[in-house]
């Protein structure tokens, strides 16, 4: 009868270690699920940064271009200016030639 009080004071022993194993198996398993989650999240996170990463660096580029137009235009309305009054500039010196 001694023996079988041990046998199942030790049975009753590895009863409740099997239940901490499987309540912390199960712990450790919720918690893989919420690091899988997170790491999906971090996933599409990344994803949407690289989108806007690539966008960012379009319109970069289409801001740049516009600026070397604006030179551009800048430039040429400078010319075109210099053009008239040189126009205008002669036109008067000859006004003032033809007209005594």
């Amino acid at each position: 009868e001694m023996e079988n009080e041990r046998l199942m004071d030790h049975l009753s022993s590895l009863q409740n270690q099997v239940d901490q194993v499987q309540s912390k198996v199960v712990k450790i398993a919720e918690l893989q699920s919420i690091f899988t989650e997170k790491v999906l999240q971090q996933a599409e996170n990344i994803e949407k940064v690289h989108e806007d990463t690539v966008a960012s660096t379009e319109n970069i580029k289409g801001g740049n271009e516009a600026v070397r137009q604006a030179i551009q235009n800048k430039a040429t309305y400078r010319v075109y200016i210099l053009f008239m009054i040189l126009v205008f500039s002669f036109s008067l010196l000859f006004l003032d030639w033809y007209n005594p």
